[in-house]
């Protein structure tokens, strides 16, 4: 560790702590997160290495593994041969039988945890399983979003605030002992008084320990991250820091230390013979790991050659092809097999793929809807507006998610009464699956027969900052991004379709996972229909025929 971190500054330890944290926002905008953020600055090799020891990541395959691909044909012998030749020229030999059949101790604990791991060896206690339950669910209960029944009482504070104003007016108890109860009650909370407390009068060892307890749980608290710095991630948002959390925790610690030992535990550093190896101290670079490298090469270069011999066999001009049509598909994988599924019933015709928003971004605003919905790749902000009217499509009820049903008296009539229909119907859905009301698809995402404010006649028409519609520059800027990304620039067909995508799911917590990506998680049909329709204009296109694409 460096020798700034000796001393603890919290603010400073906070935000080193927010680098490393997954930044994985909820699933309002769902993004493939790359875990690895915090250690792209370094070579390849090198940050994976560092990100497997520090904190556990699984960042390759095993030995047994690699060399199972090798035997098989996977990783081609002959770029094998050039990747140790280019690494270990002096010795090829002798690198090539360490790769193949040298035997190495794969198993080296990581970094993360290793202090924290002290709880359980010397006092055997366990306090993750302690700490957790009642964190988790209060967490939950806070950052709702409306699914649960009960509103958390008081949603107006700061999280830490809220507790102790619930804490201060509850007949009952977040914890178990007084103590933690007055450290909430009657002060400020430091995060450097409670790891006083916990960790001992050693600052080094502080931040070494908040990463322990926070990369337990590291979804939660990468997602408290994220929503401490956009709000915006929540549609009812809640004012949450990471530090209000980690105190939270941590005097939810002391508590359960307290519960199980009394109050005359001692701290860590006072257990401890020896102190672990420093978190962020530099790594030694083994020969398991020069031989994982090497072969991590191999694996990629076999790959990178199908690749770029395929780039490089440019097809012969011949004659221009009459494609009976031309359509555009998501590059999400499962639209590759219905492009191959499609190109094998009719030859002629062309398929190609490109990011599902079809290079528009913009917010989308159904009919009736109170709020903004992203349709485009998350990283991307917005600064257009789709606004739906004329719609005649209306919400489907369903008497078994009637409001009434939580209640006491109605509640249990309709339970008595209704509820045996909806045993039976529970029982029918096993054979022979419906939708529902209670059925998220992409359909309803967007009526098809209504209609979309796509064009912008009038710049000055906005909406809380954001432009509604684009203008004819604008469509034309996005239609042709949309046609030179995949190349098709002449030979048209006499009609060209942009197909969205989605899914449809009753009960999946991960619905968001299994819809669009590039559209932020949900159905590609708005940016479907607001990719085709640019392209129309008799402007655009004569914009379009002087910047070399003739529609």
């Amino acid at each position: 560790m460096e020798q700034a971190t000796r001393c603890f500054e919290e603010g400073r330890s906070l935000q080193h702590l927010k680098h490393y944290l997954p930044a994985q926002a909820p699933l309002k905008d769902f993004i493939h997160h790359n875990t690895l953020h915090a250690f792209q600055e370094k070579k390849f090799l090198t940050a994976i290495r560092d990100a497997s020891q520090i904190l556990g990541y699984k960042v390759s395959l095993r030995i047994d593994m690699f060399r199972d691909l090798f035997r098989s044909g996977k990783i081609s012998e002959p770029i094998l041969d050039r990747v140790i030749a280019q690494n270990k020229g002096d010795q090829p030999i002798e690198w090539k039988e360490k790769l193949l059949r040298t035997a190495y101790e794969q198993h080296t604990p990581p970094r993360i945890g290793t202090l924290r791991a002290a709880w359980k060896r010397d006092y055997h206690i366990d306090l993750d399983s302690m700490v957790h339950p009642i964190l988790f669910r209060i967490l939950c209960s806070y950052l709702d979003q409306g699914i649960s029944i009960w509103d958390f009482p008081v949603k107006n504070l700061t999280f830490l605030d809220a507790l102790r104003e619930l804490e201060r007016e509850s007949f009952s108890s977040f914890f178990r002992t007084k103590r933690a109860k007055q450290l909430l009650l009657n002060s400020p909370c430091k995060i450097s008084d409670l790891l006083k407390m916990l960790v001992g009068k050693d600052e080094s060892l502080y931040e070494h320990y908040l990463f322990d307890q926070q990369f337990a749980h590291q979804g939660w608290s990468g997602m408290v991250s994220v929503v401490e710095d956009y709000p915006i991630t929540l549609l009812d948002s809640r004012k949450i820091s990471l530090r209000d959390l980690i105190a939270f925790e941590l005097l939810l610690e002391i508590d359960a230390l307290d519960y199980q030992l009394g109050e005359g535990w001692k701290p860590l550093d006072e257990m401890m013979s020896e102190h672990p190896e420093e978190l962020f101290s530099d790594i030694q670079f083994t020969e398991l790991h020069e031989v994982l490298s090497l072969w991590q090469l191999a694996f990629e270069w076999t790959y990178y050659d199908h690749v770029l011999k395929g780039i490089r066999e440019q097809p012969t001009e011949g004659a221009p092809r009459n494609n009976s049509f031309q359509a555009f598909f998501c590059i999400d994988d499962r639209e590759c097999s219905l492009r191959r599924h499609i190109e094998s019933f009719d030859p002629d015709c062309e398929t190609l793929g490109t990011p599902g928003f079809f290079a528009m971004e913009f917010f989308y605003q159904p009919q009736g809807g109170k709020f903004y919905t992203k349709v485009c790749p998350a990283p991307v902000t917005p600064k257009h507006l789709i606004k739906e009217y004329e719609s005649k499509g209306e919400l489907e009820r369903d008497v078994h998610f009637t409001k009434h049903s939580h209640s006491f008296y109605t509640g249990w009539l309709i339970s008595q009464t209704l509820g045996f229909w909806s045993a039976f119907k529970l029982f029918l859905n096993i054979f022979k699956p419906s939708m529902s009301p209670a059925t998220a698809t992409s359909f309803k995402h967007m009526d098809h027969t209504a209609s979309l404010t796509i064009e912008n006649k009038n710049p000055t028409d906005q909406e809380n900052g954001l432009q509604i519609g684009f203008t004819v520059e604008e469509m034309t800027d996005r239609t042709e991004a949309l046609l030179k990304s995949t190349g098709l620039v002449k030979d048209f067909a006499p009609i060209v379709y942009i197909v969205g995508h989605g899914s449809t799911s009753t009960n999946n917590p991960h619905y968001a996972a299994y819809d669009c990506g590039a559209c932020a998680g949900r159905a590609g049909s708005v940016n479907s229909r607001g990719g085709a329709y640019p392209a129309h204009p008799p402007r655009v296109r004569e914009i379009l025929d002087t910047r070399g694409v003739t529609i």
